[in-house]
C-alpha cells in the first residue's frame, strides 16, 4: 500500500466518521459547526451592521418619545394660555360666541387631562378661571346670551 492509497483511505474514513460522529450526551455534529462557523465568517459584517442599526433605531425611538412628550406639554401650555386669556375677556365683560366657549371648554378638558396624567406639571393656575368660564357658559346657555 502506498502513501496515496493510505491518504485516500484515511480521508474517506475521516469523511465517514465526521458525517456519522455524534457523541450522545454532547450532540456534537461537525457539519453543523462548520456551517455555523462559515456563516459567521461570511455574515460577520452584516451582523455588526444590524447591531449598529438596532442601536440607532433605539436612539431614534428615544428621541421620538422625547419630542412627543415635549409636544404634549406644549399643547397643554397653549391650552392654559387660551383658557386664561378667555377668562380675562369674560372678566372684562366681552361677549363671546358659543363656538368660542365650546372650544375653550375643550381646552379645559385637554388641560385637565394632561395635568391629571402628569402630576409633576405645574397646575392650579387655571382651576378658578375654568370654573368661572363654566359658570358663565351655563348662565349664557340658559339665557341664550352669546355673541
Amino acid at each position: 500500500m502506498n502513501l496515496g492509497e493510505i491518504m485516500a483511505g484515511t480521508g474517506g474514513t475521516a469523511l465517514v466518521l465526521l458525517t456519522l460522529l455524534e457523541i450522545a450526551p454532547l450532540k456534537l455534529n461537525p457539519w453543523s459547526f462548520l456551517a455555523k462557523s462559515l456563516g459567521r465568517a461570511l455574515n460577520g459584517d452584516i451582523v455588526a451592521q444590524m447591531k449598529e442599526m438596532e442601536g440607532t433605531m433605539q436612539h431614534l425611538q428615544d428621541q421620538l418619545e422625547f419630542v412627543r412628550k415635549e409636544a404634549e406639554e406644549q399643547a397643554a401650555i397653549n391650552a392654559r394660555a387660551r383658557i386664561l386669556r378667555f377668562g380675562d375677556e369674560i372678566l372684562h365683560g366681552e361677549k363671546q360666541t358659543k363656538d368660542h366657549f365650546d372650544q375653550t371648554l375643550r381646552d379645559i378638558d385637554t388641560y385637565t387631562d394632561y395635568c391629571r396624567e402628569h402630576p409633576e406639571f405645574p397646575n392650579h393656575i387655571t382651576e378658578l378661571t375654568a370654573k368661572r368660564i363654566e359658570e358663565v357658559y351655563l348662565e349664557r346657555l340658559a339665557t341664550n346670551d352669546f355673541l
